[in-house]
């Protein structure tokens, strides 16, 4: 028999993920103490101070990286998304080809302040939720993707919505509703990879917002409909593209958390095997003066990091000639390297030296799994190697994540309310309110 959105909505609410799948709850430990880094880092983004400004309602739950705002739940879970996403240094998945992380977690922290819950409730609802995403994920991808959907809108509000829903302890009837909620209201495309609009941070906002709000009116009873995923003009038909018996119960074995992927520094998930492959392809050639350097990737991912001449600020964080020619003039590439970065003389020429081509038909045969395009590196000794680009970049476990959350939070919050708020995050009994209340730089000596 194939699944129904019931069937989903019973596991949902019975998961276990702490108990069950001890590497699917580290994964999504790693990935909520990334986002607290990523969204506190992201608070001095201009357009966060915008939204903050603008469409922030005053509330009471503390904004992560702000010394004295406030806001509403709601609009809390909006700045946080957007804050966490506004320099591209979020963590993504390769099952959904989006950034479920942002809007889930920031919906998560939300309901968790809103139900007093404590840090490994927030991590088992994100877990939970994340499996959903990516069982989503692969039942609609790469169509859906392909088609210009931008998944992060349009899966992760329903992962926003599984998150505050098991925060808030609904039952199944109400978890259906809120899921039929955040369904009636999953949007995002990525018209922002053509043209550089700031609508990609707006899109994770959203969806958080979206996944909260779904939740929360749903728990007091508002009634929604039973069949968000498998309904006849659900999500899977609708968004979606298949059939609804293409539908399948979330598994752990399926949710590997080597699928999730972490960034050490602001920059297209995309790029993260380019830039790889080529760190690796320059040490075989002894890193000798270049004259050329050519990858040939899948069309898509080639749209997506393919800006030898980035104009806006996103796309100075999407551009794979960038990052290799920031990685040519320093040797590495910090957290916030790419942000705010001054194109030089220097770099001009360096990333003059890049090209981003599509991988031809003939030569995808010749490729094995995890394997996406090839690079060229010509050096100007007249050496020359051609080589295969993997799909993912470097692997970062706790380690490399503290380093960057400890990068990203210490400028602001100093080195005792960066290791304050580490210790805080790896305390499965903390409060989620704690951390909230924590996540925020000291206020100005001046001020009044």
């Amino acid at each position: 028999m194939p699944t129904t959105t019931s069937d989903v909505v019973t596991w949902l609410c019975e998961a276990a993920p702490r108990l069950e799948a001890a590497d699917t709850f580290a994964s999504a430990h790693l990935s909520l103490v990334d986002f607290v880094g990523c969204s506190i880092s992201g608070s001095d983004h201009p357009a966060a101070r915008v939204v903050t400004d603008i469409c922030g309602i005053s509330g009471e739950v503390p904004a992560l990286g702000h010394s004295t705002t406030r806001l509403h739940p709601a609009s809390a879970a909006y700045v946080h998304a957007l804050q966490a996403h506004a320099f591209e240094l979020d963590d993504g998945d390769w099952e959904t080809w989006g950034h479920l992380g942002a809007p889930t977690i920031a919906a998560g922290l939300s309901a968790g302040w809103r139900s007093n819950a404590t840090v490994g409730e927030l991590t088992d609802a994100v877990a939970t939720a994340l499996i959903l995403g990516m069982s989503l994920g692969r039942r609609v991808n790469p169509g859906h993707y392909q088609q210009g959907f931008c998944t992060t809108g349009t899966i992760g509000a329903l992962t926003a919505a599984a998150a505050a829903a098991r925060l808030l302890r609904l039952d199944e009837a109400a978890t259906a509703h809120a899921l039929d909620f955040a369904v009636a209201q999953a949007a995002g495309v990525r018209q922002f990879a053509v043209d550089g609009s700031a609508s990609c941070l707006i899109i994770p906002a959203n969806a958080a917002r979206v996944g909260y709000e779904a939740a929360v009116l749903a728990g007091p009873g508002l009634a929604g409909g039973l069949e968000a995923f498998d309904g006849q003009l659900g999500f899977l038909r609708v968004l979606g593209g298949v059939s609804a018996s293409d539908l399948r119960l979330p598994a752990y074995a399926e949710h590997r958390p080597s699928q999730i992927y972490y960034k050490p520094h602001s920059c297209c998930g995309n790029a993260l095997g380019p830039l790889h492959g080529f760190v690796e392809g320059w040490q075989r050639l002894d890193h000798a003066p270049l004259r050329r350097i050519a990858f040939e990737l899948p069309r898509e991912v080639a749209r997506n990091v393919n800006h030898p001449s980035p104009d806006s600020e996103l796309e100075r964080h999407l551009s794979l000639q960038l990052a290799v020619a920031m990685y040519l003039a320093r040797g590495a590439i910090a957290a916030r390297d790419l942000i705010e970065v001054s194109i030089t003389d220097e770099l001009e020429q360096a990333m003059a030296m890049v090209h981003v081509t599509v991988v031809a038909a003939e030569d995808v045969q010749e490729l094995r799994a995890g394997e996406m395009g090839f690079l060229i590196l010509s050096a100007a000794d007249g050496r020359e190697i051609r080589c295969p680009v993997g799909e993912v970049g470097p692997a970062m476990g706790e380690t490399e994540i503290d380093e960057k959350f400890r990068s990203l939070v210490g400028s602001s919050m100093g080195e005792h309310g960066a290791t304050r708020l580490r210790a805080m995050l790896g305390d499965w009994s903390s409060p989620v309110r704690d951390v909230l209340l924590t996540g925020r730089p000291p206020l100005p000596t001046s001020w009044p």
